[in-house]
């Protein structure tokens, strides 16, 4: 059915010589003082027009954002839980989109902020807005002729709001006007009217429900000619192209796009002339826009064209995208683009939440050291530490504890250290540190108790491997040393001393053979390389099995703090655990399903 016929004005709306109304600027939330831009009086066309050239470049500045905290009581516990969620959940949803959800909480009656996005060109774009708003009952109004004339930057885009009169709004961030259209009125709308890009070479790209749900405008920078590009969130959106290329371009992007629960928020409005009977659905309309531009120019130019308005504009389709645009929620009950929206951002945080649990299981997997690291402290022994054999000690002794302490430093569990510390920095990418919430502080741990299991403060990483190396080269590594020096020690002394006790006797017992006296030499030699033997065999045996049993043990203590770190380990800078996260999540589904 075309727009319902009305006599004259709505009565609310103020007439000339009136004081201006306040107007209440939903984006910043700060209540300004609109300038009515109707003198008394007839003003002539073209002087209205050029006072509405909001167009022209200025500088743009950037002023504070206040937001209102006047949250209705049934509303208050879902605006609470939202609130949360955006400190728990920072990474797994948009920050934007849940500041325009907060601020739809914020009031009974929610602005809906609407996207009008056409393909590459916001020409349709631009004429399908004015035509949804337009007033058949009025002459064309200058802001539709300010609209047609927009040839700015198709990407900086231009947002219209419901107002009095139309003029145009200081914004610090897009050009703005005002409408009198009773659609936006009555369905406390504001629309959007950017570019969307559909580039046809992009095949294999996938995009998001934030493709159609953000888009992406820019504004100009305060004193240069530069523009940044700024995230613009809407409710819903309808996106707009032409022809038989915008139809083909729109399917792609739609069938590439993962909507998940948000597919009733993007709308496709396609000028493409058709015959069918049905030339819309719950998805996509197809308009003949000038169709309807001749329908509505037909009526403007007198009533009596009624019946030729009706069917050319019943005809355009155009009345599917009203239908659309201006669905009334139930009264009472959650505006469904707010719940839409809500839902979209509880759902994201969610599944961010399960993605860190995740990752965070598997982190936890991979703590377990292998069996093939394990080995490598079987494999300590390399062909220096074989060099240090009981009969090599005479010409090595001064050499043990170099060689000794180079094998630990390079060949105990360096792979095992390197897992330790790349797992320790995944840990900390996940948020969580490696001070145990038990642990107790450096102060009240003893000097001495350095394999605890649990790190210093300010440890990036457990150093129980480096704490049991360092212990085995201040303590184990000078005993061996010792052990080497007094067993070359007791071999030559005992060599000298029997060697001194054969000569002497060789020289006082005239009847003793040399073959009698070197026997003592030979008992006494004998003597200390066997003991020599036995002794440094053992010793070395005794180190190897010290060696082993430490490092088995600092890998016991390294897995299981890394375990308590997963299970319990604080989270670093006042961070959130993921079942805080859930917790929160879990109690703003609540909310939102008690609302409805």
């Amino acid at each position: 059915m075309p727009p319902k016929l009305r006599g004259s004005l709505s009565k609310g709306l103020p007439r000339a010589g009136e004081k201006a109304a306040a107007y209440y600027c939903p984006s910043c939330s700060t209540r300004r003082r609109t300038l009515s831009t109707r003198r008394n009086g007839i003003v002539p066309p073209r002087l209205e027009a050029s006072r509405l050239s909001f167009f022209s470049s200025r500088p743009i500045t950037t002023s504070s954002v206040i937001h209102a905290r006047h949250v209705p009581p049934r509303l208050r516990e879902l605006y609470e839980a939202l609130n949360k969620i955006q400190g728990v959940a920072t990474e797994q949803v948009n920050i934007s989109r849940l500041q325009l959800a907060l601020r739809g909480l914020e009031s009974e009656a929610p602005i809906i902020r609407v996207a009008v996005l056409g393909l590459n060109d916001a020409t349709a774009a631009r004429k399908l807005v004015r035509l949804l708003l337009a007033d058949p009952l009025n002459t064309r109004e200058s802001w539709e002729d300010a609209l047609d004339a927009y040839d700015s930057d198709p990407t900086q885009g231009l947002l219209i709001r419901y107002g009095e009169v139309s003029e145009s709004i200081p914004n610090n961030l897009l050009p703005t006007i005002s409408v009198p259209s009773p659609i936006l009125k009555k369905g406390n709308l504001e629309i959007l009217v950017s570019t969307l890009g559909a580039e046809t070479e992009l095949s294999d790209a996938h995009y998001t429900a934030d493709t159609f749900l953000v888009p992406t405008v820019t504004i100009p920078t305060s004193h240069s000619g530069r523009h940044n590009a700024v995230r613009y969130p809407v409710h819903r959106t309808v996106v707009c192209g032409r022809g038989v290329d915008g139809l083909v371009a729109y399917n792609g992007l739609v069938s590439r796009a993962d909507l998940k629960k948000e597919t009733s928020s993007v709308y496709g409005a396609i000028d493409l002339a058709v015959t069918a009977p049905q030339k819309s659905n719950d998805r996509i309309a197809f308009v003949d826009i000038d169709r309807a531009d001749e329908a509505l120019e037909k009526f403007r130019e007198s009533v009596q064209n009624a019946s030729l308005y009706e069917r050319g504009w019943n005809g355009s389709g155009v009345q599917a995208v009203q239908n659309w645009l201006a669905s009334l929620p139930v009264e009472g009950a959650l505006d469904p683009s707010l719940k839409s929206l809500i839902t979209s951002l509880i759902d994201a945080a969610e599944a961010g939440v399960v993605a860190d649990e995740n990752r965070l299981s598997q982190d936890q997997q991979a703590v377990t050291i292998s069996d093939d690291v394990r080995e490598n402290l079987d494999r300590f022994a390399t062909k220096k530490w074989k060099g240090l054999a009981w009969w090599k000690l005479f010409w090595h002794v001064d050499d043990v504890g170099m060689i000794t302490s180079e094998i630990l430093e390079k060949n105990y569990l360096p792979r095992a250290e390197k897992e330790v510390i790349w797992t320790a920095g995944r840990f900390h990418q996940a948020g969580l540190g490696m001070q145990l919430k038990d642990a107790p502080q450096p102060a009240q741990q003893l000097p001495n108790d350095s394999t605890n299991g649990k790190p210093e403060s300010d440890e990036l990483w457990p150093t129980q491997i480096t704490t049991s190396r360092n212990r085995l080269l201040e303590t184990t590594v000078p005993s061996l040393q010792a052990m080497a020096q007094r067993l070359v020690l007791f071999s030559m002394s005992t060599t000298t001393l029997t060697s001194a006790l054969s000569a002497l006797t060789y020289v006082s017992v005239p009847t003793a053979s040399v073959y009698e006296t070197g026997t003592i030499v030979a008992v006494g030699l004998i003597y200390a390389l066997r003991r020599q033997q036995k002794k440094w065999e053992s010793a070395r045996t005794f180190f190897e099995d010290e060696v082993r049993e430490e490092g088995r043990t600092a890998l016991i203590k390294t897995e299981e703090h890394l375990h308590a770190v997963v299970q319990e380990g604080g989270p670093l800078n006042e961070g959130v655990t993921e079942t805080e996260a859930r917790k929160t999540i879990d109690r703003a589904r609540k909310a939102l399903e008690q609302v409805d």
